[in-house]
């Protein structure tokens, strides 16, 4: 009886973003807690076959960087209401700013620049 659960993955080239400015789309939210709670945001970027996440601790407040995030996209910051960030993000186009940057073990990686995401000006 074969494993179905086995995949062979294929070996590929480290894709390097270059730093500065690119658009994308939010294309899901994704919410974890170990070791925090976090809620990622995933982009994918325009152009290039990647995703990117955007890890905000899952505070919702004026101040909390999911926060200011919501009212980037036009939520209101009330005490006491409600927002499902899916609704209020996904499938929304955007800007942001990234950096590559270095790991522990020497490895380079993409970074979204903290408060850089915006929604795209559609003229």
């Amino acid at each position: 009886m074969e494993n179905e659960s086995i995949k062979e993955l294929e070996w590929k080239e480290p894709i390097i973003i270059p730093d500065g400015k690119h658009t994308g789309e939010i294309v899901k939210i994704v919410y974890r807690d170990e070791p925090y709670e976090y809620t990622d945001i995933v982009i994918k970027i325009d152009g290039i076959d990647i995703e990117l996440k955007y890890g905000c601790p899952t505070i919702l407040s004026e101040g909390s960087k999911l926060g200011r995030l919501m009212q980037m996209f036009g939520v209101e910051a009330k005490s006491g209401t409600k927002i499902n960030p899916e609704t209020a993000l996904v499938n929304k186009k955007v800007e942001f700013m990234t950096l590559m940057k270095k790991n522990k073990d020497g490895r380079e990686y993409a970074e979204v620049v903290a408060d850089s995401i915006k929604p795209v000006k559609i003229s």
